[in-house]
């Protein structure tokens, strides 16, 4: 059933979810509120600058956030764009928000108003959660920007610089005690089955779109993660992936964490001298990482200097780790790994620590849940694959989406009729149950775990008055893993750069920059497959060899 862009579990499925314990008809504030008074005293998150807060300081302001968006007029359900980088006013914030009964869209720090703008219309929020600047950029003007075009946008909530005429300060709701004047019983309790966090797809077909985590599909997602992971009160975690990501906010990530009484450190930083220093300072045993974060701490050459030898476990997604760098970590860095092929529509899939040393480094595990089921079939014909042939991921299970947030057109091709989300992960079936990850069926480049849409960006290319057609492919980096190669095809008399493309990526189409093409090809016509498309497999071999020539 759909409900306001929503869709909700079959009942029969949702029965069965609570009957086997899943679904425990808690919100996720409910959950936490029992570790923040069972782990008081402890330590729950540490601050790039030394910072402690306990979980009864996170309670604290949390809910003290939670009254103050309550009192400017934040209504249950009420979506709110969270844009905050990592650190504590950022988990404040989010924690808030779940208080208040708000609805976060978690967004990133590189988005800019292309996407901002679209999730706001989307969504339809009423909120908008920013740092006033971040390095050279100033967010207050881009909300400015992004509430004229959208009017539903009420609130503009700012941290780290005096608010603009009308904003908000969250710094001044920190610290102003209305908890004094209103109680916390007066916060509302939302729906366990209705949305919790909106979060953002790969974007495999244009602008990512919003992905709805219920309350009780989330909780069940990161209780079971930290179960799987191992995470317990002697855990304390390094996470430097953004705190909007998926993997860092539920994977085991930051509610995981909390929910078993260790720690986070939340860095915005992510200079590998910068992360061995927190590691080596506050004696960090867990480090959620993707593999090109692996890839710089085992090649610095300043490795030495640091003693690292409280970490014990490094959990790694976003894109598929080399065995070859897997098996370097227990020898240089004296520390296990745990691989996820994880995806924010729900679907996790983990390698065990009693896997043996085959399975655990050349694979990307089996479901997280016993109530997970999977296919893995011919994406042009739907019929499963036999077993060892590669086919597309299918999946279903108690905390995998039904269908993306108001968004029914493409939901008929992402979902099969009886409720399979289909990944667009080629895999096939390894003999001890385990997943192999082959590569993608969608049109995605996966730049260092960062998902970047073909289609989105050869959208914004062909606007460009001298490029009269464009493809956008994934081109191999030994760091990460894949870079965007755009093929050009120059408007008659016309003459393109790299640079220019770029500059009119961002001045005029004003997207986040990590999207950016990383080498241009310029055609003189872009190949065709039988049927008249662009051949993109053709102009992937292209670049491989211009790649293997240079």
């Amino acid at each position: 059933m759909i409900k306001n862009g929503f869709t909700e579990w079959p009942e029969d499925f949702a029965q069965a979810y609570r009957d086997a314990g899943y679904w425990r008809d808690q919100t996720i504030g409910e959950v936490l509120a029992e570790r923040f008074a069972r782990f008081a005293d402890r330590t729950a998150l540490i601050a790039e600058d030394g910072a402690h807060y306990t979980y009864a300081d996170l309670d604290r302001l949390s809910t003290r956030l939670a009254l103050h968006f309550k009192n400017l007029g934040l209504q249950p359900y009420d979506r709110v764009i969270h844009q905050i980088p990592n650190g504590p006013v950022s988990v404040l914030t989010f924690l808030g928000l779940l208080k208040a009964g708000a609805v976060p869209v978690m967004t990133l720090p590189p988005h800019r108003e292309a996407e901002i703008g679209h999730f706001a219309r989307l969504s339809g929020a009423r909120g908008y959660a920013i740092a006033s600047q971040v390095r050279e950029f100033d967010f207050q003007a881009l909300a400015g920007t992004v509430q004229e075009q959208n009017p539903s946008l009420e609130f503009v909530l700012v941290t780290g610089g005096m608010p603009g005429p009308g904003y908000q300060s969250i710094d001044a709701m920190l610290l102003d005690p209305i908890e004094e004047r209103a109680g916390s019983t007066s916060l509302p309790r939302p729906d366990p089955d209705f949305p919790a966090v909106l979060l953002l797809s790969g974007g495999t077909t244009g602008i990512p779109k919003l992905i709805p985590r219920t309350h009780n599909d989330y909780a069940y997602n990161f209780l079971r993660c930290a179960e799987v992971c191992g995470l317990d009160g002697e855990t304390s975690v390094l996470v430097a992936v953004p705190q909007a990501h998926n993997f860092a906010l539920a994977c085991p990530g930051l509610l995981g964490t909390l929910a078993t009484g260790g720690c986070e450190l939340l860095s915005a930083n992510t200079a590998t001298e910068q992360l061995m220093k927190l590691i080596e300072t506050h004696r960090l045993t867990h480090f959620i990482a993707v593999p090109t974060m692996i890839l710089g701490l085992l090649d610095h050459p300043e490795r030495g200097k640091y003693d690292l030898s409280s970490l014990r476990m490094i959990l790694t997604g976003g894109s598929k780790l080399n065995p070859e760098v897997a098996l370097r970590l227990r020898p240089e860095l004296g520390c296990d790994v745990l691989q996820v092929l994880g995806m924010a529509e729900g679907p996790l899939y983990w390698t065990r620590l009693e896997d043996p040393d085959d399975v655990r480094l050349h694979t990307q595990g089996r479901p997280q849940s016993p109530g997970d089921e999977f296919r893995i079939v011919d994406p042009e014909s739907g019929k499963e694959v036999a077993p060892g042939e590669v086919g597309e991921l299918w999946c279903r299970g108690p905390h995998t989406i039904r269908g993306y947030y108001r968004a029914d057109e493409h939901n008929t091709r992402a979902f099969s009729s009886d409720g399979f989300y289909k990944s667009g992960d080629l895999v096939r079936l390894h003999e001890s149950g385990n997943i192999v990850v082959e590569g993608r069926n969608k049109d995605c480049i996966n730049r260092g775990g960062e998902k970047i849409s073909a289609e989105e960006i050869e959208n914004h290319l062909i606007a460009h008055g001298s490029v009269l057609n464009c493809a956008v492919v994934a081109m191999p980096d030994a760091i990460f893993g894949e870079k965007c190669c755009a093929f050009v095809v120059p408007a008659p008399g016309a003459s393109l750069t790299l640079e220019g493309l770029c500059d009119f990526l961002i001045k005029e189409r004003k997207i986040a920059r990590f999207k950016l093409p990383e080498r241009l090809e310029t055609l003189d016509a872009l190949p065709l497959t039988n049927v008249g498309k662009i051949n993109k497999k053709a102009l992937r071999e292209i670049i491989v060899q211009l790649q293997q020539a240079a």
